[in-house]
C-alpha cells in the first residue's frame, strides 16, 4: 500500500451515482438526473438530452485521494449545462458568498480547458489566498450554487473586489459566534453551512474565538476553521493534527497553510518554533504531491496533442521513519526536456556509455538553483514547474556538495 493511499474508501456504484448528482446539483445544475443502473450512467434532462457514462469517473473517483476526489468529479461533470446566474447585479448580490478554493483546483480547470481548445471560464475570477488557494465567489440559491466567473463580473459592470464586499456582508449577515473547543488549545468554527472555511475573511469575528488577539488559524477544509494561540507551539501542532485529519477524512481541501491576521486580513503564516515548521512542511508536502500528480495526467496529454516532447517529472515523496521527516525528490536526466517539479532535493542523472549505466548527484533545491538558476524556465501555473532543456555543466556539478536524503 502506497503511502497516500491509505485513507481511499470505495462507495457502491449507487452511492457513487448520488456523489455525482449532488456535486452537480452544487455546481448549478437545474436539469433532472435518472441514475440507469442497468447502463452505470446518468441521464440528463426531460428528453435524455446529455448521458453521462459512469465507468471511467467512478473508476477514477475511487483511485484518487480524497482530497482530490473533487477534481475528478469536476472533470467528469464539466460539460454539463449548468443553471446561469441572473445578468443583473441587483438580481445577483443577494446570492453571492466567498468562497475559498484550492488553487490546484484552479489550475485544473485550466489545463482541462486547454486540452479541450476553450478557454477557462474561471481564469481572472479569483483573488490570491495565500500560496495554495483562491478566493472566488459563489452564487448560492436554496436549489444550487454555481461559482461567479469572469464573464459575470463583465456582464454585470463591477469588478470582483466590488462584489467581494457584498458577498461579506452577506457572510457576516448569517454568522453568529458558533466555536468549539477541541481541546488541547484548538478552537474551530461550527457552522457547517459550507461556508466555514469562509469566515476566516471575518476578523472581528475570529477575535471573539477565544484564542487571544492574534489566533494563528488554518482552514483545512471547506466545512473547517481551526483556531490556537500564536504563543503556543503545543497547540499549533495540535492544530495541524486537526488539519491533517481532516484533510485526509473529508475531502474538499482548501489550504495547506497556516494564517494570521494583518491590518484586517488574513495572510500566511511561518512559524518560529521548529517542530511545529517541520510539521506545516509535512502537510504542504503532502498536498503538493497529490497536485502535482493529478495534473501530470493533463500535462502528458497536453503535450501528446500539441507533438511536445517533454518529460513531465514526478514529485516524488520520502519518508524518514525515525523523524517521519517528508522530503519531496525530482529527477533532472541529462538531455531529456523535462518539466520539473520544485523539490527540496533533485537527483542530477547523466547516462552512461553503456544502456543502464548512470552517474547520478543528488542536489537541494537552493544548490541547484544557484548553479543552475538560468537553465531552468518558470512555466505558468500552481504548483511550481520549471522547463529544462540544457543540463549544467560538469565542473558546476562538481563545485557543489552534495545533499543526504
Amino acid at each position: 500500500m502506497g503511502f497516500f493511499d491509505l485513507f481511499k474508501s470505495r462507495p457502491s456504484t449507487q452511492k457513487f451515482a448520488q456523489i455525482v448528482i449532488k456535486y452537480a446539483r452544487n455546481q448549478g445544475l437545474a436539469q433532472t438526473m435518472h441514475f440507469d443502473e442497468a447502463e452505470f450512467r446518468l441521464v440528463v434532462g426531460e428528453n435524455g438530452s446529455h448521458v453521462l457514462n459512469l465507468h471511467n469517473a467512478y473508476r477514477d473517483y475511487c483511485a484518487a485521494a480524497k482530497s482530490q476526489r473533487d477534481n475528478v468529479l469536476l472533470k467528469y461533470t464539466a460539460g454539463l449545462q449548468i443553471s446561469g446566474i441572473p445578468e443583473d447585479f441587483a438580481s445577483a448580490k443577494e446570492h453571492l458568498m466567498p468562497s475559498l478554493k484550492p488553487r490546484g483546483q484552479g489550475e485544473y480547470l485550466r489545463l482541462n480547458a486547454m486540452l479541450q481548445d476553450q478557454t477557462a471560464s474561471y481564469e481572472e475570477a479569483a483573488l490570491p489566498f495565500g500560496e495554495d488557494a483562491l478566493l472566488m465567489l459563489a452564487y448560492d440559491t436554496e436549489h444550487s450554487m454555481a461559482l461567479v466567473n469572469r464573464s459575470n463580473y463583465d456582464t454585470w459592470n463591477i469588478s470582483l473586489e466590488e462584489a467581494l464586499k457584498v458577498a461579506l456582508d452577506n457572510l457576516r449577515d448569517r454568522t453568529t459566534d458558533q466555536f468549539t473547543d477541541l481541546g488541547d488549545g484548538v478552537i474551530a468554527g461550527v457552522w457547517e453551512d459550507a461556508y466555514d472555511s469562509s469566515r476566516i475573511l471575518l476578523s472581528d469575528l475570529l477575535y471573539r474565538a477565544g484564542c487571544g488577539s492574534a489566533p494563528v488559524m488554518m482552514v483545512p477544509t471547506r466545512g473547517r476553521l481551526l483556531l490556537c494561540p500564536a504563543n503556543s507551539s503545543t497547540a499549533q501542532l495540535n492544530m495541524l493534527n486537526h488539519a491533517k485529519n481532516c484533510m485526509e477524512q473529508e475531502g474538499r481541501v482548501v489550504s495547506a497553510g497556516m494564517y494570521m491576521i494583518r491590518d484586517g486580513k488574513p495572510v500566511s503564516y511561518t512559524p518560529d518554533n521548529a517542530d511545529v515548521l517541520d510539521r506545516l512542511h509535512n502537510l504542504q508536502t503532502t498536498q503538493r504531491a497529490e497536485d502535482y500528480s493529478t495534473q501530470k495526467e493533463l500535462l502528458d496529454a497536453l503535450h501528446d496533442k500539441t507533438g511536445k516532447d517533454i518529460f513531465v517529472a514526478s514529485y516524488t515523496v520520502l519518508k524518514n521513519n525515525d523523524t517521519d521527516k517528508l522530503t519531496s525528490l525530482s529527477t533532472w536526466t541529462q538531455d531529456v526536456v523535462s518539466l520539473l517539479p520544485k523539490t527540496d532535493l533533485v537527483a542530477m542523472v547523466i547516462p552512461g556509455i553503456q544502456e543502464g549505466d548512470y552517474n547520478n548527484k543528488i542536489l537541494s533545491w537552493e544548490d541547484l538553483h544557484s548553479i543552475a538558476g538560468e537553465l531552468m524556465q518558470r512555466v505558468h501555473g500552481y504548483p511550481e514547474r520549471y522547463l529544462v532543456t540544457d543540463f549544467p555543466a560538469q565542473d558546476k556539478l562538481d563545485g557543489v556538495a552534495e545533499s543526504t536524503l
